[in-house]
C-alpha cells in the first residue's frame, strides 16, 4: 500500500472512530497528525473510493477542500475492515 492509501486509512479510522461524519482539514489533522501535505494527498484516494464526499473550498488556504463527509460507504468499509461497527446513514 502506498503511502497515500495508508493515510487515507488513517484518516477514515480517525472520523469513523471519532464520531466525525464531517470534518475539514483542521480537524482531520487535530485527529491525525498528519501533516497538511500528506491530508491533501490522502483525501483524493478516499473520494476515489466512494468512502467520502468533498465540499470544494472557495480559495485553497492549506487543504484542496473546505469538507470532507463520511459517506455510507466508508462506514462500510471500517466495518468490514477494521471494526464492527452499526452503518450510519
Amino acid at each position: 500500500m502506498d503511502p497515500n492509501q495508508e493515510n487515507a486509512m488513517i484518516i477514515l479510522k480517525a472520523m469513523v472512530e471519532g464520531s466525525r461524519r464531517r470534518g475539514n482539514g483542521d480537524v482531520i489533522k487535530r485527529l491525525t497528525n498528519l501533516s497538511f501535505d500528506e491530508i491533501n494527498s490522502a483525501v483524493p484516494c478516499l473520494e476515489d473510493m466512494g468512502l467520502v464526499q468533498t465540499s470544494p473550498g472557495r480559495k485553497k488556504l492549506r487543504y484542496d477542500f473546505f469538507n470532507v463527509t463520511l459517506a455510507p460507504a466508508g462506514y462500510q468499509y471500517y466495518h468490514d475492515h477494521f471494526g464492527k461497527i452499526a452503518v450510519i446513514e
